[in-house]
């Protein structure tokens, strides 16, 4: 009898930390999970957006989430591009206003940055992804100064640049702000094979 009380008791107590517990693949405010930490430019429905974003992008990365760190975004009125993302603060910065597919696909692809220039990790899957897009495995990934305007035709030609923009296509289920960089679905799998952990 006095087994059974303590098995009873031990079933209560799992139980109740159990239900304390988050559910698997919810990322929410776990401790040592990168954070989006959103600024006061952003406003409210924009900032709706991208925590939705975000959890889906961390829900894709879930695997490698420890590699890179929290992430700052800014808004504004002025960028001369869409968004750009700033290695030195991990900062992102998006154009507003824009429509939620352009918000979006912007906020992924400047994400990815964040993970390629802070989780060194990241360089495991550049040969597979060069080779996957039809492209040397030598090829530069990027160029030494990104700061340079460039055309858009060669800033899709970027590995870089095609890497972020499979990334948008990995995390929102393809690219709906179409863009002229190429990408292949073997070099989405490649980002997907790593992002899981593999």
């Amino acid at each position: 009898m006095k087994v059974l009380r303590l098995l009873a008791i031990a079933a209560l107590v799992g139980g109740a930390v159990s239900s304390c517990s988050q559910p698997v693949g919810q990322i929410g405010n776990l401790p040592n999970r990168p954070q989006l930490i959103v600024d006061d430019s952003v406003a409210p429905d924009f900032e709706a957006l991208a925590r939705e974003t975000w959890a889906q992008f961390l829900d894709v990365f879930q695997a490698r989430s420890d590699c890179f760190g929290d992430v700052h975004l800014h808004a504004t009125r002025t960028l001369d591009s869409r968004a750009a993302y700033d290695p030195d603060t991990a900062t992102v910065t998006v154009r507003v206003p824009g429509t939620p597919a352009m918000l979006q696909s912007a906020l992924v692809h400047e994400w990815a940055h964040h993970v390629e220039f802070q989780c060194e990790e990241q360089r495991e899957l550049r040969r597979a992804f060069l080779i996957a897009q039809g492209l040397p495995p030598d090829t530069p990934w990027r160029h030494d100064d990104v700061s340079v305007e460039m055309p858009t035709s060669e800033w899709a030609a970027i590995p870089s640049e095609q890497y972020a923009e499979a990334t948008v296509a990995l995390v929102l289920g393809g690219r709906p702000i179409p863009t002229k960089a190429r990408i292949t679905q073997e070099a989405v799998h490649v980002i997907e094979v790593w992002a899981g952990g593999d």
